[in-house]
């Protein structure tokens, strides 16, 4: 049965009716979305949040010393002079 063919067959039943289905496919898709939210509460392991580190480890390492303030307010003067010419 298509969705469409669904759709029109449920606008045949009487209000008492569609109401009690309604609340049957409510909790249906209540009980699926508590089963996806344990799928994805799921706690990590201590081997598993220490590989997650290590992963993590030099992600914000540059090749580059990290600017002084005098670079970065020279910098940023140099961007709202070439913005606002």
């Amino acid at each position: 049965m298509t969705q469409q063919q669904l759709v029109q067959e449920f606008r045949t039943y009487p209000k008492a009716q569609k109401s009690v289905i309604i609340r049957q496919l409510l909790r249906i898709f209540e009980e699926d979305l508590e089963e996806t939210e344990q799928k994805v509460e799921k706690e990590l392991s201590i081997k598993e949040r220490k590989a997650a580190i290590d992963r993590l480890r030099g992600i914000a390492k540059t090749e580059n010393p990290p600017m002084t303030k005098e670079e970065v307010r020279e910098d940023y003067y140099n961007y709202l002079a070439e913005k606002y010419k």
